[in-house]
């Protein structure tokens, strides 16, 4: 994995922005996160760099008596765990039953709480002020 690679992709990049560097930047960026191989190319000159940093921070906040993340198990994407969201989408969608923002059946279901007085008295009040 040569610099050649990240070369010629840099090139792609910005003919394909027709010269313009943000452009091409940000094509660059989405590309690495699908290109492993652009990815290290870019980053292997910097890597000495880039893990000191990260253990220096780790260092510092060990020291200070910061705690540390717990360890997350890694959660696979949607389409790796079987679940196909836009079959899931169409089917209730079909049936009379449209998945609601955030209710998915893969999401926890969002409970509606009943507006408690002093809320309903605020909302109120605030009516009246603006008559």
């Amino acid at each position: 994995m040569t610099s050649n690679y990240a070369e010629l992709r840099i090139r792609d990049a910005l003919k394909a922005a027709r010269g313009n560097q943000l452009k091409a930047r940000k094509q660059i960026e989405k590309w690495c996160q699908e290109d492993m191989k652009l990815l290290l190319a870019l980053t292997k000159p910097h890597m000495t760099g880039i893990v000191a940093h990260a253990l220096d921070r780790v260092v510092n906040k060990m020291a200070r008596g910061e705690p540390l993340p717990p360890e997350r198990p890694v959660q696979e994407p949607v389409q790796a765990q079987g679940i196909d969201f836009g079959k899931e989408l169409l089917k209730n969608f079909a049936m009379g039953k449209p998945a609601k923002f955030a209710q998915e059946s893969f999401s926890p279901p969002i409970k509606r709480k009943k507006a408690s007085q002093s809320h309903i008295d605020a909302i109120h009040k605030l009516a009246k002020k603006k008559k």
